[in-house]
């Protein structure tokens, strides 16, 4: 057990080391806030007084998006009571095919999926459902199809666990379930709109003349800045489950396309 808790410690200690070099003003303490662990638990783990668990673990490769051979070599160092072994699988980014989208197009889904990431997380229909706001039937329904698309899977314990860190589907083709997501997402937008104190949310907006060349350039960066506003989302103890949502739509006709048309 020692030799292992050792190895876990040279293993983040390396991690750290890398960070550091690559930017000098990298800290414990930011390195704690990326793996949402506080600075203290991570420095007695890296300094050997505390042994590193299969958990914590999970919690480190997804917050550091590591690939599926540094998972093994971090998953190979842990010492755990092999009656209780977790076997999951490593958690990547996967991306839905439209037809699964359109099967698990309710927002409820993902947010059921986002819950396994809460700090007082429990599997219990009651809760999950009032938490969600939804009805009992609803999540038991929902839990089957996404077990059953195995986007969720259960360990040898029989805990949930999502078998991706993202779950994503292309944002440019045109299909059912993509649209009644959407819709319910900015239905949601308005209840939040007049329900939920102004601290709560940011619903804001921006009109301007635009190149419509520009408009492919634009969604890249978009989904960008929602790759960064997810990192920073999720650091620290998770206690809510938010949704980012950016819209980008013509509000006039196309002076280029009315051009073309003459």
């Amino acid at each position: 057990m020692e030799n292992k808790t050792f190895a876990s410690k040279f293993w983040l200690e390396e991690v750290l080391s890398q960070k550091i070099k690559m930017n000098p003003n990298y800290s414990l303490r930011a390195f704690a806030r990326k793996v949402a662990v506080s600075p203290s638990v991570l420095s007695r783990i890296l300094s050997g007084k505390r042994k590193l668990t299969f958990g914590m673990a999970i919690r480190l490769a997804d917050a550091l998006d590591l690939a599926p051979k540094e998972r093994k070599r971090l998953y190979a160092t842990i010492s755990h009571n092999k009656k209780n072994q977790i076997q999951r699988a490593p958690l990547t980014s996967y991306e839905l095919s439209v037809d699964a989208f359109n099967t698990i197009s309710e927002w409820y889904h993902y947010g059921i999926c986002q819950m396994l990431f809460l700090e007082d997380f429990k599997e219990d229909h009651n809760w999950m459902a009032n938490f969600l706001n939804i009805s009992v039937l609803e999540l038991k329904l929902a839990l089957e199809c996404l077990l059953r698309l195995g986007l969720l899977a259960r360990d040898k314990s029989g805990n949930l666990y999502r078998t991706a860190q993202q779950f994503s589907t292309t944002t440019d083709v045109a299909s059912q379930g993509l649209r009644t997501f959407q819709k319910q997402i900015l239905e949601k937008a308005l209840i939040s709109l007049g329900e939920d104190q102004i601290t709560e949310r940011d619903i804001t907006s921006i009109t301007v003349a635009t190149n419509e060349d520009q408009i492919a350039n634009v969604k890249k960066e978009i989904k960008k800045f929602r790759l960064k506003i997810s990192e920073i989302l999720g650091q620290g103890p998770k206690t809510r489950i938010y949704n980012l949502g950016i819209h980008l739509i013509p509000l006039s006709d196309s002076t280029k396309r009315k051009k073309y048309d003459n």
